[in-house]
């Protein structure tokens, strides 16, 4: 599945079926994905970890499933990097950047 980001560099990439960590593209990245979308759905094992980590964007809802809203602008990044990139949601770390040249 390939998603539009909406950030000014109109990032485009890949929701992807299972988890990847790491790669070339995201250790030289500066945190393009995090500042590319309005928010990101969780899992309620997820909003409770984030809310431990000290998340002040969590948005509970009793129709539809959690979320953290990031407003093109995550609060878990800092210096361009995921300041919880060990422990961050299942759908940050399914996605991936593409290629600019793909």
């Amino acid at each position: 599945m390939t998603v539009p980001g909406n950030c000014s560099a109109n990032i485009r990439g890949t929701l992807l079926d299972h988890c990847m960590d790491g790669g070339e593209r995201c250790l030289a990245c500066d945190g393009a994905c995090c500042r590319s979308f309005s928010d990101v759905e969780l899992s309620m094992e997820e909003l409770e970890r984030l809310h431990s980590l000290g998340a002040k964007r969590l948005h509970f809802s009793m129709i539809g499933r959690p979320r953290l809203v990031i407003d093109y602008n995550c609060e878990f990044l800092v210096d361009g990097k995921c300041s919880i990139y060990e422990r961050r949601p299942d759908i940050c770390r399914r996605f991936i950047c593409n290629d600019p040249a793909e």
